[in-house]
């Protein structure tokens, strides 16, 4: 499973067994010291007797050291948190064995006072059962499984002692019958199991979590703030392959005209002032109608529609957006928010490949074909029309009939494409 996982999930991963681990040496520690007050009441109680109270005040030994265990072991677990470090997992294994052997340490301290049969039977190796559901909490169905057999066989040599060197004990013959110990010791085992399985399902789902909500910032980080809510939402709701995949895209590219005299007639201040003011209601939009501004060009931008989401109606979304975007900037001129401006926007729509273009330190999602070239030349023929909105032929015939007027330019020879183009101005 661990090869599966990219390292940011890995890392997120580590983080969250890490507190898992901390509720599960909390749990611990609680039983512990609830055990420990139980023992301490029964040992105060008038009625107990000296043999009662001698095996009473073991526990309390064994019981002691448990907490003081547990209590060092939150310590340095809270200490690794803090740190963001992951507990190794040679810690795991060495404190799974050591908390599964504390109920085999009560038993020999119980011995020499109850006897080993009577031991085994009473109350510490019902320990065993509790310790091992809670190596579950480790989310490493290895853990639990190697719980139950450690318990399992710390167990039966116990119980082999006492059936091959110890005398039977009278009036109990359920505890000089090998068969009650066997079937205890096959329950351990078959407890651990158990706990594997469950500590499987738990991590499977804990990792599938994960790996949304690594999936969710990814998608965050790749299209940043120039995403619409409805487009966001369809990114963490639709699979996305970001390896390389052919879609079908309207390109628009968008610029503003005379931008280098503007620029040279004022502040730096006041152009970063003036393209705030101008992109953000672009930018608004055109993630309005489902559009992403993929790349900023200094003074302009291209923004793409059908991708990294699936839109039928992409062609409409985009001249929609488009047109809105011109009467927005004739609303900033009127009102005097920006400097007098002109803007210069082409559209075209065809198949191109969508995917992360980079290397690994830095990735950035790429639209890549003959379309995005192709709508750069139209937008760039604006100038040759005094047009502000061009589309192609094939961006037309994709339009709802009799909804959007436009003038039929006739082909069209553009910079760098063999055969002329067929454009249509709007505006």
């Amino acid at each position: 499973m661990k090869a599966t996982l990219s390292p940011s999930v890995r890392r997120a991963v580590a983080r969250v067994v890490l507190r898992s681990e901390l509720w599960r040496a909390g749990l611990v520690l609680g039983v512990v010291t609830f055990l420990l007050g139980l023992v301490l009441l029964l040992q105060a109680a008038p009625e107990s007797g000296p043999l009662y109270r001698a095996r009473l005040a073991r526990g309390v030994i064994v019981l002691l050291l448990g907490m003081l265990y547990e209590m060092s072991l939150l310590g340095t677990l809270l200490r690794w948190r803090r740190a963001d470090r992951p507990s190794p997992v040679w810690f795991r294994w060495m404190n799974t064995t050591v908390e599964v052997s504390l109920p085999t340490v009560a038993v020999v301290l119980l011995a020499p006072v109850t006897g080993l049969a009577p031991a085994l039977a009473g109350a510490a190796p019902y320990v065993y059962f509790v310790l091992i559901v809670f190596t579950a909490l480790y989310l490493d169905p290895r853990l639990c499984v190697a719980a139950g057999f450690l318990a399992a066989a710390q167990f039966a040599v116990l119980a082999g002692v006492a059936l091959r060197y110890l005398a039977p004990v009278e009036g109990w013959e359920v505890l000089n019958s090998p068969g009650a110990y066997w079937v205890k010791a096959s329950t351990l085992l078959l407890t651990g199991l158990a706990a594997a399985f469950v500590a499987r399902q738990i991590r499977g789902q804990m990792v599938a979590a994960v790996r949304s909500a690594s999936e969710r910032d990814r998608a965050v980080s790749m299209f940043g703030q120039h995403v619409s809510p409805q487009v966001a939402d369809l990114l963490l709701r639709q699979p996305l392959e970001f390896t390389g995949e052919e879609r079908e895209v309207c390109i628009m590219f968008l610029d503003i005209r005379d931008f280098s005299k503007l620029a040279a007639a004022q502040a730096p201040g006041d152009v970063m002032r003036y393209l705030n003011t101008l992109f953000s209601t672009l930018i608004n939009i055109v993630n309005r109608h489902q559009g992403i501004v993929n790349k900023f060009l200094g003074d302009g931008f291209m923004a793409v529609f059908g991708a990294p989401v699936n839109d039928a109606s992409l062609c409409e979304h985009a001249v929609t957006a488009a047109r809105e975007i011109l009467d927005a900037v004739g609303q900033l001129n009127a009102d005097g928010e920006i400097s007098a401006t002109r803007l210069g926007i082409g559209l075209h729509v065809g198949g191109a490949v969508t995917g992360n273009v980079g290397s690994d330190e830095r990735k950035e999602y790429t639209i890549i074909g003959d379309v995005v070239n192709l709508a750069a030349r139209i937008e760039q023929a604006t100038k040759q029309f005094g047009a502000q909105l061009l589309i192609s032929e094939a961006v037309q015939q994709r339009l709802p009939p009799g909804r959007f007027e436009a003038r039929d330019l006739g082909p069209v020879d553009l910079k760098g494409q063999p055969l002329p183009t067929r454009l249509f101005q709007m505006a």
